[in-house]
C-alpha cells in the first residue's frame, strides 16, 4: 500500500480552521480498510457549536465521534458524515458511509462502515446522519391517526422529519421557517403541505410539534402551537446557551409536554424491535427519494473548507446540508 498526500480539516480556535497534513501510514491492520473521500456533509447546528468551542464540558464525552482528534476545548478534528470509496482492505471497491471527520483519506475499522447500494448517489448518502435523527424522532413521537402535526424549523433535520412523517404516516405537515431561501425550498417539496411565517400559525391546536430551529423563540412557538395534552419533540441542541421559557400560562394547565429526542439511543417505542443496524437499514431505504437531493448545497471543494466554514459558524450559510466535495481538491 503506497502512501498518498492526505489532509484533514481542523478547527484551530473559535470560528477559524485549517487543513492539516495527516501523518502517512504504510501498513493496514487486519479488519481495516483505507477509504478515499467522495463527499462529506456538514451538520450545520452541531458543527457550528463545535467550531465555536461551545460544547459544555459535561457533554463532551457524549458528543465525541469516532476518529475525531484533539478536543472540544479546541483545536479539534470533528465531523460525522463521510462517504467514500474503499481503496484497500476487505472493502476495496465498495462505496461506504462512515462516521468520520472531514479528511481526504481515512483508515477505518470495517465494522464501522455501511456499504451503500449502487443505486444511491454518493452525495445523497451524506444525509444519513440527519435522516437517522429524523427517523428516531418520529419514532419517539408515537404519532396516532388523526393527530395534527407541525414542524418548527425548515433546516435539514426539520425537512427530513417532514419527509419521514409523510413516508411512515402519510402526513404532510406544515413547516414554520423564517428564512426566505429555506422557506422557498421547503415549499417546493412534495411532502410539505405549506411553509408558514410564525405570525401565520394558528396557536393552540397541534397535537405534536417537532422543534428543530435551535432557537429559544422557535421552542416557545412550538409550545404555544400545542393544544391540550400536546407534546413538543425537541431535536435542537443548544450547547452552552441558556434557554428561557414561559411556562406559567397555558403550559401547566393544558398538560403540555416537552420530549427530548437524541439519536444516540434507539427511540424508546422501538427498543427491542430494532437495533442500530436495523435503523440504518431503514434510513438507507428511505433515501431512495430523488427530491432529497434538493436538501444538498452546491458542492464546495475540500480545499476551500477553511474559507467556507466561517460562514457556517456565523450563520451565513442557509443550505440545509452543506456538501464538501473531494474530487476537485486533488
Amino acid at each position: 500500500m503506497r502512501s498518498e498526500p492526505n489532509r484533514a480539516y481542523w478547527v484551530l480556535r473559535p470560528g477559524v480552521g485549517e487543513l492539516r497534513r495527516v501523518p502517512p501510514s504504510d501498513s493496514l491492520a487486519a479488519g481495516h480498510s483505507r477509504v478515499r473521500a467522495l463527499f462529506t456533509g456538514v451538520s450545520v447546528g452541531t458543527e457550528r457549536l463545535v467550531g465555536l468551542g461551545r460544547v459544555p464540558a459535561p457533554c463532551r464525552e457524549a458528543m465525541a465521534c469516532r476518529y475525531m482528534d484533539g478536543g472540544f476545548e479546541l483545536p479539534i478534528k470533528y465531523g460525522y458524515s463521510y462517504v467514500g470509496e474503499a481503496l484497500d482492505g476487505a472493502l476495496a471497491g465498495e462505496r461506504i458511509f462512515v462516521m468520520h471527520p472531514h479528511q481526504e483519506l481515512a483508515t477505518i475499522a470495517d465494522d464501522h462502515a455501511l456499504p451503500l447500494p449502487s443505486t444511491l448517489p454518493a452525495a445523497r448518502a451524506t444525509l444519513i446522519p440527519n435522516l437517522e435523527t429524523a427517523l428516531n424522532a418520529v419514532w419517539d413521537a408515537e404519532i396516532e391517526p388523526g393527530e395534527e402535526v407541525l414542524v418548527v424549523g425548515g433546516g435539514a433535520v426539520g425537512l427530513l422529519v417532514a419527509y419521514v412523517l409523510h413516508r411512515l404516516h402519510g402526513v404532510r405537515p406544515s413547516v414554520v421557517e423564517t428564512d426566505s431561501r429555506r422557506a422557498s425550498l421547503g415549499a417546493g417539496l412534495s411532502w410539505v403541505r405549506e411553509v408558514l411565517e410564525p405570525d401565520e400559525l394558528e396557536r393552540g391546536r397541534m397535537s405534536v410539534v417537532f422543534h428543530t430551529s435551535g432557537t429559544e423563540a422557535g421552542l416557545r412557538l412550538a409550545i404555544d402551537a400545542l393544544g391540550f395534552e400536546g407534546r413538543v419533540v425537541e431535536l435542537s441542541w443548544y450547547g452552552d446557551r441558556e434557554v428561557r421559557l414561559e411556562l406559567g400560562s397555558h403550559f401547566h394547565y393544558e398538560r403540555k409536554r416537552i420530549l427530548a429526542s437524541q439519536v444516540g439511543s434507539i427511540a424508546r417505542p422501538m427498543r427491542g424491535q430494532v437495533d442500530y443496524a436495523g435503523r440504518l437499514a431503514e434510513v438507507v431505504r428511505l433515501l431512495e427519494e430523488e427530491q432529497l437531493d434538493r436538501l444538498l448545497g452546491d458542492p464546495v471543494s475540500f480545499g476551500e473548507m477553511p474559507a467556507y466554514m466561517p460562514r457556517v459558524y456565523s450563520g451565513q450559510v442557509t443550505s440545509p446540508t452543506p456538501l464538501i466535495e473531494y474530487t476537485r481538491s486533488r
